[in-house]
């Protein structure tokens, strides 16, 4: 378990001691095929680790057809398999916002969750290793942000095209 720790990059800085720390405030969780993980919009205050089985990541986009003929649709935005070392939530561990995508199990999955409580407890413990692992979260969701606003970019640039404007 220690190794799928080390590969998972928010807790690469750490050394074994700090890990068997962050491990404690982990819990097992299994999810079988169709399960739904999180749901788009809810309250959240867990992070989960991937270590078995298959997740997809969806977001609902609205899309205008007429005038007043709006209509929701889910689009596929990528999958999480254990080998991407792949953590989903995180942002629920540093404040209260709703979730920002609906994460459903493809296939029967084992998870390690983390929730809030249990995570600013170990920061106020350890606040060292609360200190790293922000910063690797922070990196995480930094470039997230840098590639999302390269998508916004690109699709604007697409539209504009489009439009002939």
């Amino acid at each position: 378990m220690d190794r799928t720790f080390r590969d998972i990059p928010i807790f690469s800085s750490l050394d074994e001691s700090e890990i068997s720390d962050v491990m404690k405030i982990t819990r097992e969780k299994r999810f079988t095929q169709g399960d739904v993980i999180m749901r788009e919009g809810d309250d959240g205050d867990t992070m989960y680790l991937v270590l078995e089985g298959e997740l997809e990541v969806s977001k609902t986009l609205t899309m205008k057809f007429e005038e007043d003929d709006y209509r929701e649709g889910e689009k596929i935005l990528t999958r999480y398999r254990p080998d991407d070392h792949a953590v989903f939530g995180e942002m629920a561990l540093i404040g209260r916002y709703p979730r920002s995508a609906t994460i459903s199990a493809m296939s029967d999955c084992r998870l390690l969750e983390i929730n809030r409580e249990d995570f600013m407890k170990l920061l106020e413990e350890n606040p060292a290793v609360g200190a790293r692992v922000l910063i690797k979260i922070s990196e995480s969701l930094i470039a997230r942000l840098r590639q999302s606003s390269r998508d916004i970019t690109r699709l604007s640039t697409a539209l504009s095209v489009a439009l002939g404007k």
